[in-house]
């Protein structure tokens, strides 16, 4: 398939597809380090995880990373018409701030999300017109970037100011993300602060304690 670099992180498109359907998805997850992005362009469904349950419309924006369980059906015998995108993330270790924070977020829902950009990106992929791989790419680069700007703190402008921040903000979602027994103090000594400062820090950067960020994690 298609590979490119984001934000540090080699990512290989290993699908690209839509359509309409009035057909079951049952449940599953994807393998680790597999997101799947799925764009609502009409009709309307119900998605499931195992906390609840979304009422699919024209608009609607989910991703659904690694190993986090999902299923999807139509409603009221309407058919369901998407674009959806399966990224495999190749080499995270260089991750940067941008791209942790995509790649930590196993689940996200977003309304009202402009799907133009996945119409296009499928269609390009679809007809195979020249040097296709090429428009695909820097289609699915300009949909990792608005995706990434909505997951992103909104304050997330004076994290990355300076190299100190950027790179502190990069330790903490790596820390999350790939060491699930992480304790406090680990943490703290990764990013140079007392544990009295990373918990102020992460307080304000993701209005979560340290306790309340490591639960968030594990249950994604």
């Amino acid at each position: 398939m298609i590979e490119f670099l984001w934000n540090n992180v080699l990512f290989e498109i290993t699908n690209i597809g839509g359509g309409s359907t009035d057909e079951a998805i049952p449940r599953h997850a994807h393998a680790s380090n597999s997101y799947e992005l799925h764009f609502i362009t009409a009709g309307q469904g119900l998605l499931f995880t195992d906390t609840k349950k979304y009422q699919l419309k024209k608009n609607d924006f989910f991703i659904t990373g690694p190993n986090f369980y999902h299923s999807q059906c139509t409603e009221n015998g309407e058919r369901i018409e998407d674009v959806f995108l399966t990224l495999q993330a190749e080499d995270t270790k260089n991750a940067n701030a941008v791209s942790s924070v995509f790649l930590s977020n196993t689940f996200c829902y977003f309304e009202n999300f402009n799907t133009a950009v996945a119409r296009m990106l499928l269609e390009e992929y679809r007809e195979k017109r020249p040097d296709y791989a090429t428009a695909v790419t820097g289609l699915a680069i300009k949909l990792l970037t608005d995706i990434s700007r909505l997951l992103l703190p909104k304050d997330f402008k004076d994290i990355v100011d300076g190299f100190t921040g950027d790179r502190r903000f990069v330790l903490i979602e790596q820390a999350f993300l790939y060491d699930e027994n992480i304790t406090l103090t680990e943490l703290s000594e990764k990013i140079g602060l007392c544990e009295r400062q990373t918990q102020r820090l992460l307080k304000k950067y993701y209005g979560k304690t340290f306790r309340e960020k490591k639960r968030e994690t594990r249950q994604g």
